[in-house]
């Protein structure tokens, strides 16, 4: 990798790309010009030569023919430096013809032949259009699961091993995320006295943890009166209901409380920018009333 860090002065070229089309000239203009004693130095302690031949010395391998020939590793792949250093070259004449054009859109040109070089040498990409790309994988990622899953999260929450043939009691509160995730505690299948928590991500539930819990006789609720499947519901009629109302949100996640042995949905409020309501929703997530506070 020694013999190819020369590659950094690509990235300061892609730095530069943000000042305009005269200073991207001026920038190119230093960073390539084969006048300029900056980069002659730079060239020199890195082996590259003005047109961006490589002048340095590499390991060698030999060949069946007994031909050798030099190579490089970049980011794990074995470059040969004579079509690198040809792909170089192809590089720095296309910067010049493009600084020749001096037109508005020169710096997005440069900086598209720089990635593309970069992609040829196994490199990542410099620019904003990489950030906007990450964005979009994340934004991807995000939605709570669907009724369907809901129920299959359910269905493997009822079939793990220290719970069979038991009867699994919820503790306190059942929190439905929007990037799919579940979280929840259970009372414990031997000790009535104590509670673990659990969480739900990518298809199975965690290892059980233990949580310091109290008043586990009125925060306690049977999965069995319960079904996961109506966050769907609830979710649904929330974002419905703050779509008719000026100024309000919708939700990404709903949860259940759990007190005095009964559940209850929430989130319970809409807040407008004028306006305040109230919501109310059956155990099986159903609207049981709507009315402005």
């Amino acid at each position: 990798m020694k013999n190819l860090t020369n590659i950094s002065s690509l990235m300061i070229l892609c730095c530069f790309l943000g000042f305009g089309c005269k200073q991207i000239k001026k920038s190119v203009d230093e960073t390539f010009h084969p006048n300029d004693s900056l980069v002659r130095k730079y060239n020199k302690e890195n082996h590259f030569g003005t047109n961006g031949e490589y002048t340095g010395t590499t390991k060698t391998t030999t060949s069946t023919q007994h031909h050798q020939e030099k190579i490089v590793v970049i980011n794990g792949d074995t470059v040969n430096t004579t079509e690198l250093q040809g792909k170089a070259k192809d590089l720095f004449h296309d910067i010049e013809l493009l600084k020749q054009k001096q037109t508005p859109a020169n710096g997005k040109e440069i900086q598209k032949r720089v990635n593309e070089f970069l992609k040829e040498m196994n490199l990542p990409p410099t620019g904003k259009k990489n950030i906007g790309a990450e964005k979009t994988v994340v934004k991807a990622k995000e939605g709570m699961l669907t009724a369907s899953e809901l129920q299959q999260a359910e269905e493997k929450l009822r079939k793990l091993p220290q719970y069979h043939n038991k009867e699994i009691m919820m503790y306190e509160s059942v929190h439905f995320y929007e990037d799919g995730s579940i979280n929840l505690a259970l009372q414990h299948p031997e000790n009535p006295k104590y509670v673990d928590a659990y969480k739900y991500k990518d298809g199975s539930w965690s290892e059980p943890k233990p949580v310091l819990a109290r008043n586990i006789e009125r925060r306690t609720f049977p999965l069995s009166k319960m079904n996961f499947a109506d966050a769907q519901k609830v979710i649904q009629i929330y974002n419905d209901k703050a779509a008719e109302i000026e100024g309000a949100k919708p939700t990404t996640t709903v949860y259940i409380s759990i007190w005095d042995n009964g559940m209850r949905w929430f989130p319970s409020t809409i807040n407008g920018s004028r306006e305040r309501y109230d919501l109310q929703f059956n155990n099986d997530g159903t609207l049981k009333s709507f009315r402005q506070e």
